[in-house]
């Protein structure tokens, strides 16, 4: 019998509804307009970036490839062939630059999904706020990481590697001369552009596409451990049971929020 192929965007609704499920008052993101649309927003980004993925690797990247066979095909039989100093090799750039206007791309994916994510946190902060004073995810994360939320992607791995090829796509023409140096350019010439191959690119894409599912957890924890606070330093009954877990919850907290507290620095020192 034939497998059913999996429905893609059926997935990607039943992976992120699952992981908000687990947070107390998840059901309030779907109570109001405002709420499904940030939660349809979030779909939306994490099936773009699926697309994103398909179109590259089926797509653009294998026409990239059929050009150079082309283009080295009619190379190879012309009867000028003699005065032409060219190599297959030196018809690859096509192909890496597809690739480098793919990272471009990426990052331009992740920036969207990170917005739609603390935009839909900040609404369930909002319904919290009628019995908690709580500050947005922006505002804690400045308060207590010292962190602008958005300009965050140098504290993980993936996304620090990808701004980097972005920037030195868009600001020095795909050279890696950006400052300071990456630590995967550490030993890249910087009179040549950014070379990578397919299984790099798609390695990074599927590297991104889990740090974003990564990145649910946290900003979640973020707003839930703000929430907990809050509760924690109150007087009710509540707060003194609360108080008592204390240790244990704040212990999960300063785990899965590791990389906002202690952040690795991936470039050159």
């Amino acid at each position: 019998m034939k497998k059913k192929k999996l429905n893609q965007i059926d997935y990607i609704v039943e992976r992120l509804a699952s992981s908000f499920s687990k947070i107390e008052n998840f059901e309030l993101l779907q109570e109001s307009e405002e709420g499904r649309k940030l939660f349809d927003f979030i779909v939306k980004s994490i099936a773009e970036m699926e697309s994103f993925q398909s179109l590259f690797l089926n797509y653009y990247i294998p026409a990239s490839n059929k050009s150079i066979a082309d283009n080295w095909s009619q190379i190879s039989s012309s009867k000028y062939k003699h005065l032409l100093n060219i190599s297959k090799s030196d018809l690859k750039d096509n192909l890496y630059e597809t690739i480098r206007l793919g990272y471009v791309g990426l990052f331009h994916k992740y920036e969207s999904y990170l917005k739609a994510l603390v935009d839909a946190v900040n609404f369930l902060l909002e319904e919290l706020n009628e019995i908690s004073d709580l500050l947005s995810i922006e505002q804690y994360c400045q308060r207590e990481y010292g962190i602008n939320i958005y300009k965050s992607h140098n504290h993980f791995a993936i996304t620090c590697k990808v701004n980097y090829i972005s920037n030195c796509i868009k600001h020095y023409d795909g050279l890696p001369v950006r400052e300071p140096i990456h630590e995967r350019f550490a030993h890249f010439s910087k009179d040549e552009k950014i070379q990578i191959e397919r299984d790099e690119f798609k390695t990074d894409i599927d590297r991104m596409k889990g740090h974003c599912e990564l990145l649910l957890s946290q900003i979640l924890a973020i707003g839930f451990k703000q929430f907990i606070e809050s509760e924690i330093n109150g007087e009710n009954e509540n707060a003194r049971a609360l108080k008592e877990k204390y240790d244990q919850i704040m212990k999960n907290f300063e785990y899965v929020l590791s990389d906002f507290s202690n952040p690795r620095n991936y470039f050159i020192q």
